[in-house]
């Protein structure tokens, strides 16, 4: 139902094959930031309502989804329009440390006691960056919820780093995910997500791991309230 490239091992090492992949993911992801930065100056990209698929939307997998690079997964979508859409798993912690996997940045990382979120099996060498809080003033990117922003120059880690007060307005990612145009919104009508809006506590949430459960068992109330309050079978509701 998910048709993605398979994720890299947990050691984030990649082939020659998979180097070729994640260079071409890499253009069309700087591609999709350029696009999310005039998309953020024009004041364009509002969530959208349950069911309604836009930037700063929720996607819940359905416990039926098998794939497992999303089984049991929740999604933040950062971009949707006639194109695709981008997002990036919010509910993937590692325990790595992500000075071990990019000893690049370790210096620049200094202190920092977040982990690394593994955010989709596309381009797990590339980091996309959530922030809010003071440190969201010093990113150039958009705004996808409720003062959450998205960043993804690394050169903007040190002025990130020196405001935020930790992984609470901070997280990592390692990866994305990706659909074609069209394919998303197939996979929402055959049942594969249910979508609903995002929050800023929801993204950062303080026990992402039980994310999944969490919006699953709301969802389930929800559908039970609303079969509680239709007509019985036969009856019209009142107009």
């Amino acid at each position: 139902m998910c048709s993605f490239h398979a994720p890299a091992p947990i050691s984030w090492a990649t082939s020659r094959a998979d180097a070729a992949t994640n260079g071409r993911a890499r253009f069309r992801l700087a591609a999709f930031c350029r696009a999310l930065v005039a998309s953020a100056a024009l004041g364009l990209g509002a969530f959208a309502g349950a069911q309604e698929i836009g930037s700063g939307s929720l996607l819940v997998a359905s416990p039926e989804l098998a794939d497992p690079n999303f089984s049991h997964s929740v999604v933040l979508v950062l971009r949707h329009d006639d194109n695709g859409a981008i997002g990036v798993v919010i509910n993937r912690v590692t325990s790595l440390a992500p000075g071990k996997v990019f000893p690049e940045i370790a210096a620049t990382l200094g202190n920092y006691k977040g982990t690394l979120y593994r955010g989709g099996p596309l381009a797990p060498s590339r980091m996309l960056y959530l922030v809010r809080g003071l440190a969201a003033a010093t990113v150039n990117g958009p705004e996808i919820v409720d003062k959450v922003f998205l960043a993804a120059d690394p050169d903007s880690l040190p002025e990130i780093l020196r405001l935020a007060t930790g992984p609470d307005e901070f997280r990592m990612f390692a990866g994305h995910a990706e659909w074609t145009a069209g394919q998303l919104e197939s996979e929402v009508k055959h049942g594969a997500w249910l979508v609903v809006p995002a929050s800023a506590d929801l993204v950062f949430s303080d026990k992402p791991t039980k994310l999944w459960t969490q919006l699953s068992t709301r969802a389930d109330q929800v559908t039970a309230d609303a079969h509680a309050k239709a007509p019985p079978a036969g009856l019209s509701a009142a107009r």
